[in-house]
């Protein structure tokens, strides 16, 4: 097999997008920065004096610091800033001058919070009350990193006079549709400490989120058979040409030659070849044909082209001859979809060595055998990673896995633990942590199928989940109410209308 051929930098390589350009923007951009007027500076202090050894300044609001045992050069810095902050360092201690950039940095965090939060309330997405933020039709809090995400991601989309409009951009913005379909599955988590603190864990961890709001995850699992390099070229390139190329996977297909796999899009798979001619195209140059019966002089009918001359004024013409690109194998996406009836499609986990782990298929186990707990090992549930890979499973393939927030039960401080998980594609164990850093590779597409398996029976699905939650445990689960549900189901299902239509729905 083709390792190279697989490989992230060989699909960022290919792909048809010019580092070079990305550069030039860049420079332009630092090149429109430094064009730009300077803002006039004002000098942050009304009068400053050097008397023995105390350092005296009076700033611009009127308030007096000073600084016993100062020398010339604290005298020559103050001179020298530029802000009040600079002069706080320069005057007060280390450990003062610490504190008071942490104040600063704090105070201007939760200015910015609340102007933020202000913004969100006149969004119909949202729904405020006092400082506390929920997304309508949900009664779960939205926890403040999340907060502050969705105000950074409503403040680099351009503002439009309207509000309607405004509003309308917002839901084009593939991160914010991915922010509120992930805390919407994480409301119909019957845990509530996943739903508050979900965030947080894959932001420390450097988690990824699809569009739908899933959660792009890692774990190790044992290969079952010595030879699954099909398995790993289909999966590998099936999403690799979603996240990398940003192309159709139906426009692929699969061939087999001189002992490797190859990918060929469809406008390789024919090759044309133009002609000129003066042969008349309807008799082929016999200036006409016999009807029945054949071979018989009378039944002669010239050709009305050519006017039975066989020749036509010169003209162009093209042939299509299919390419020999070796054995077709099949279609990227029916190969794809077809992976979870392969023989050679088959791992389990290191530990029990009981799961069916198959690319395609779903991975679970019953939730209530699963257990809620802050550590990141020995507890049970389907382990997943991010940064972690090395010690998720201590398996030989490393596997990329969609992971619904409903269905998470535990977070530790690396790990976490679900009860059912989507293995997608294999990856190579040298990429497997690069490859969720790397900004091409771009995860936010990559759910259309799961997200159509998981909205069928969703209310259900939900219910069942906070019947056997309250089962489990004997303390007063937080209330979640029939409409509730229903009002997030139906949000949820308006992503099927929004799925390209080039998924195949999965039966």
């Amino acid at each position: 097999m083709n390792n190279k051929f697989l490989s992230l930098d060989w699909f960022k390589q290919t792909a048809e997008n010019a580092i070079a350009k990305v550069v030039a923007n860049k420079l332009e951009s630092l090149m429109e920065q430094e064009e730009s007027p300077r803002e006039e500076y004002v000098k942050p202090y009304m009068n400053l004096k050097l008397v023995n050894d105390t350092l005296t300044v009076v700033l611009n609001d009127g308030s007096v610091m000073s600084k016993p045992g100062a020398t010339e050069e604290d005298f020559h810095a103050v001179v020298s800033a530029r802000s009040v902050h600079e002069i706080h360092a320069i005057i007060a201690s280390r450990e003062v001058a610490a504190d008071v950039e942490a104040l600063r940095v704090e105070t201007a965090r939760i200015k910015a919070l609340q102007q933020g939060i202000q913004i969100l309330n006149v969004l119909p997405d949202f729904k405020v009350e006092g400082t506390t933020v929920y997304l309508n039709g949900t009664s779960r809090s939205l926890p403040q990193l999340l907060v502050e995400k969705f105000i950074e991601v409503v403040d680099r989309v351009s503002h439009e006079p309207s509000q309607e409009v405004f509003s309308d951009q917002l839901n084009q913005d593939d991160e914010y549709v991915a922010l509120k379909n992930f805390f919407m599955w994480c409301c119909l988590n019957p845990r509530a400490e996943v739903a508050h603190e979900l965030y947080r864990f894959l932001n420390e961890n450097s988690f990824r989120i699809t569009k739908q709001g899933f959660v792009v995850a890692l774990r190790n699992v044992v290969t079952l058979h010595g030879s699954p390099e099909l398995v790993h070229f289909i999966s590998n390139a099936y999403n690799k040409v979603k996240a990398v190329w940003k192309k159709n996977p139906s426009e692929y297909t699969v061939f087999l030659e001189n002992g490797e796999y190859k990918l060929v899009h469809d406008e390789k798979l024919f090759k044309e070849e133009t002609h000129t001619s003066t042969t008349c195209p309807d008799c082929l140059g016999d200036g006409g044909w016999y009807d029945e019966p054949w071979e018989d002089d009378n039944n002669w009918i010239d050709c009305e082209t050519c006017d039975g001359s066989g020749e036509v004024e010169e003209y162009t013409y093209t042939e299509t001859w299919p390419v020999d690109h070796g054995k077709k194998i099949g279609g990227l996406v029916e190969l794809y979809l077809d992976l979870p009836n392969r023989e050679e499609n088959r791992f389990t986990d290191d530990w029990t060595k009981t799961f069916d782990i198959r690319i395609g298929q779903v991975t679970s186990m019953p939730q209530e055998e699963c257990n809620w707990s802050t550590q990141d090992c020995a507890a049970a549930g389907l382990h997943f990673t991010a940064d972690q890979i090395h010690y998720v499973g201590c398996g030989d393939q490393s596997v990329i896995v969609l992971i619904n927030p409903m269905k998470v039960v535990g977070i530790g401080q690396h790990k976490g633990r679900c009860y059912e998980y989507l293995p997608i594609m294999t990856v190579a164990r040298d990429e497997a942590t690069r490859i969720l850093h790397d900004g091409e590779f771009d995860t936010i597409q990559l759910d259309e199928e799961y997200a159509i398996r998981e909205l069928e029976f969703l209310a259900e699905k939900a219910k069942d989940g906070f019947a056997t939650e309250s089962r489990k445990y004997e303390f007063n689960m937080p209330g979640i109410s029939a409409v509730e549900i229903s009002n997030i189901v139906n949000s949820l299902s308006e992503m099927k209308t929004k799925i390209s239509k080039r998924v195949s729905t999965i039966k």
